[in-house]
């Protein structure tokens, strides 16, 4: 074998070594199709960059450098150790499975008692034995500690598993399932109510299975004597718990104290594991614990049929359920029997679900609260500080998530400002569930999503699971449409069948003591309103106030996405007496307080009527503005984005905003400038910010070229050889070949020629990829194949550096962005006598 073919066939055969508005992101999805129901994703903070994702029937997988490995961390299922109870169908909708993960602070410590040591929360069959039943009994609550196997960190012993604490679940639902560490070094356990609804079924403290339920019961959210409804606070490597598995912190709110009600039959000691109470079902919490963070604990607790909310949890909070759901009571009677609380804890951020109680003024965003992350990574710099979190979306029909977030209104203060929509590039709401949040050990925040509501499920036949990455999306322009050819606008009179399609003004408020005006107004928008390949990324709507009504007290107006068709017509009530605010007479194709096209001018006019009398739009509001005075004002709110977006992606959806004012107070009406005025400067303006798409990495790119067919985040195995052309995928990958197409020749070469003296001037050429700047080139020499010294380096696509005796003699492109690295080095006689070469390549993500 001549020395050439020596040196190449060694190259392959070795081993291969702050406040503000939320910046517009974007959803990039991580892995598809390969998940069914991903319940928690978190990491070890081992400084590896593994993600773990846990999949509801009972699997963690380890997610790394973009690919999900094919073999589980570990696999509960049962076909793994027959542990996880999910249900005898699992294709159906359930809350049983695995819930939760955690590492310990010192799993990386080898020195420390937490060393390679996790945490699950599963739910387990209910015959499994527990010191804490439930009558009935649907399943057991598993709160277990493994270890890694000492010989692969990304495998788990599946022997370790030593049982902490376990409780029955007298239903299926409301399990809780979230595990932390908090900052103090200690495990909190969510637990739920114990599942059914209203906390008043069998196995709920003055519950039953008969029908109708009681009312005015304690419920297991306000019984300190059982475990559930409950945030849960233990030490996991103590023994003064019962059955010796786990500790109970001394500084626990109620160690060693009695629950006492005026009813006896309430009265009992109180469990010393409870940090917190009153909950119905914790899903997700989170600790801001991170460097620059405040140490607080956020948790969003899902409401029963009304309230969904977001908690502050402190140390002996009671967070109110059943007696309020949110800051609403729901169950009054519990006052009366003299068992309600006196003051609970109020959520610092609340939202209703869609067409609930009309009584509650609150926004209609969901029916199930996702708790998240408070974001403290470095790629994002204006999401520094706030609250991200999301609402799973319908229970059935097509799944409608979105994610939402909370800010200080000062650094620190526990008064936080809600946004209903984040500004995402793809729009928000989106048409998938958001069963979780998680972050990396770098701080950046990972959204888990399912398309369909069973545990396994499928959709087109492939798991319905998803994994998306939050990724900040940089301003690309920004745009105003003020053409009053592109606009429409008109007022509908409540007292009349007025309109006023084509005056130079529109009205909104209260006029009179009988009389309120509401305007609709739309932009023509379709997919070449902005540049190809570019989303709405912010969205702002400027009015001109010129007249107030009589009353100068500032009010709230506010914008409704509007659900039906209204007409601009040709009435004009500029020059009518006693003024415009007044109205006239509609023509046809106005809008009127009763139809919203005229079809027939008449007393009544006839036409196509609203649903509802005054229009028909969405209750809850895209913007708001507090109206003071006249001159400009400006509505914006992230919803304005989605809404903006939604029509530019659907254009015959495009059916314009209702514009309200107050209509309780009188005489507070304001009058605006139409499309129609002969001031340009006062019309309507639609104002945009956009930004383009994230693009794959170079090496997302290179595997949906070459593998089609592959969901977003499968596994290659870098160091095989697809295509047994002597090539691994790693270093096709880094030479920019294919890894399924056998190559005849990698480009890296080797040759002598004569140096100076009796030195000998030894020459090697290699591929690399500029473009692969997640690849680290290095061109190695060695004498003995153990110690290896590198002569050239190409880091993140920037040009070749000699080092070490070598010099880049050419770094030269030979097509697109492949380039061919000419390196050399001058041999002494003494060094000249064995001498082997490899290109070491590493990718960094």
């Amino acid at each position: 074998m001549n020395a050439l073919r020596c040196l190449i066939a060694l190259l392959f055969a070795l081993p291969l070594l702050g406040h503000g508005a939320f910046p517009a992101l974007y959803m990039k999805p991580v892995c598809l199709q390969q998940i069914h129901s991903p319940t928690n994703i978190t990491s070890a903070k081992d400084g590896t960059g593994r993600l773990f994702i846990c999949d509801q029937p009972g699997k963690i997988h380890v997610f790394q450098r973009g690919m999900l490995l094919p073999t589980p961390f570990l696999d509960l299922s049962n076909s793994g150790l027959d542990r996880v109870f999910v249900g005898a169908d699992l294709t159906v909708y359930s809350e049983r499975g695995l819930l939760g993960m955690t590492f310990h602070p010192d799993f990386n410590e080898p020195l420390a008692p937490g060393y390679r040591r996790f945490y699950v929360n599963y739910t387990a069959l209910p015959s499994t034995p527990t010191d804490n039943p439930s009558t009935p009994q649907d399943c057991v609550t598993v709160i277990s500690e493994f270890r890694v196997s000492a010989n692969d960190p990304n495998v788990a012993d599946p022997s370790s598993e030593r049982i902490l604490l376990t409780y029955g679940q007298p239903q299926f639902n409301h399990n809780g399932g979230q595990i932390e560490f908090g900052p103090d070094g200690l495990l909190y356990i969510g637990s739920g109510d114990g599942g059914s609804a209203n906390d008043n079924n069998a196995g709920h403290t003055g519950g039953s299975s008969v029908n109708p339920r009681p009312n005015g019961i304690l419920g297991n959210g306000q019984d300190r004597r059982v475990l559930l409804g409950k945030i849960l606070r233990i030490d996991p490597l103590g023994t003064n718990g019962p059955g010796g598995q786990y500790g109970i912190p001394a500084d626990n709110p109620f160690v060693g104290m009695q629950q006492d009600f005026t009813n006896d039959a309430l009265d009992g000691p109180m469990r010393g594991e409870i940090y917190a109470y009153g909950l119905r079902n914790p899903w997700r919490f989170c600790f801001d614990s991170r460097a620059g963070g405040t140490n607080r604990m956020y948790c969003g607790d899902v409401g029963q049929g009304k309230v969904e909310e977001v908690n502050l949890i402190t140390k002996g909070g009671n967070y109110g359920w059943r007696y309020k759901e949110g800051s609403f009571v729901f169950d009054g009677l519990m006052s009366t029997n003299g068992i309600a609380p006196a003051s609970p804890t109020d959520p610092i951020a609340q939202y209703k679900h869609p067409g609930s109680d009309p009584s509650i003024i609150l926004p209609e965003l969901g029916l199930s609260v996702t708790g998240g992350y408070v974001y403290r990574g470095s790629a994002i710099p204006g999401m520094a500080g706030k609250y991200i979190f999301g609402d799973y979306g319908a229970t059935s029909g097509s799944a409608n998530g979105r994610l939402m977030g909370l800010e200080d209104t000062a650094a620190g203060s526990g008064t936080f400002t809600l946004v209903e929509a984040l500004p995402i590039t793809t729009g928000n709401p989106f048409d998938l569930h958001v069963l979780c949040l998680g972050e990396d050990e770098a701080g950046e925040i990972y959204v888990g999503t399912k398309i369909t509501a069973g545990v396994t499920q499928l959709s087109e036949g492939l798991p319905a699971g998803g994994i998306y990455k939050l990724v900040f999306v940089p301003p690309a322009g920004t745009m105003t449409l003020s053409d009053a050819a592109a606009i429409k606008d008109t007022t509908i009179y409540s007292e009349s069948d007025f309109s006023n399609g084509s005056g130079s003004h529109f009205f909104a408020g209260s006029a009179s003591t009988s009389g309120i005006r509401r305007a609709f107004l739309s932009f023509a928008l379709n997919s070449n309103t902005l540049p190809s390949g570019a989303y709405v990324t912010g969205a702002s709507l400027q009015l001109y106030v010129n007249q107030q009504a009589q009353s100068a007290v500032a009010g709230d107006f506010t914008l409704h996405k509007a659900t039906a068709s209204w007409g601009e017509g040709t009435s004009n009530s500029d020059f009518q007496s006693p003024g415009p605010g007044f109205g006239i007479a509609a023509a046809v194709g106005d809008a009127t307080w009763q139809l919203r096209q005229v079809n027939t001018v008449g007393t009544p006019p006839l036409g196509t009527a609203w649903s509802v009398p005054g229009g028909d739009f969405i209750p809850t509001s895209s913007a708001a503005v507090n109206i003071s005075s006249t001159g400009s004002v400006t509505f914006s709110n992230a919803q304005l984005a989605v809404d903006v977006q939604s029509w530019i992606n659907n254009p015959s959806s495009n059916l314009g905003w209702c514009l309200r004012g107050p209509e309780n107070d009188l005489l507070v009406a304001r009058r605006f400038t139409s499309r129609n005025s002969t001031n340009a400067s006062q019309r309507p303006r639609l104002i945009l910010q956009y930004a383009f798409t994230i693009p794959p990495t170079h090496f997302e790119s290179w595997l949906a070229t070459h593998f089609p067919d592959k969901p977003i985040g499968f596994f290659l195995d870098e160091a095989a050889d697809l295509d047994n052309d002597g090539i691994s995928n790693r270093h096709e990958y880094a030479y920019g070949l294919s890894p399924v197409v056998a190559d005849e020749n990698s480009g890296f070469t080797v040759s002598t020629l004569p140096g100076s003296g009796s030195n000998t001037l030894h020459r090697l050429t290699f591929r690399r990829d500029s473009a692969a700047t997640d690849l680290t080139y290095q061109l190695q020499t060695s004498a003995d194949l153990i110690n290896w010294t590198t002569i050239a380096t190409s880091i993140a696509g920037t040009s070749a550096l000699g080092s070490n005796g070598g010099s880049v003699l050419s770094d030269v492109v030979q097509t697109g962005t492949i380039r061919l690295v000419t390196v050399q080095e001058s041999l002494a006689p003494v060094m000249k006598t064995r001498r082997f070469v490899r290109l070491h390549v590493q990718r960094s993500f």
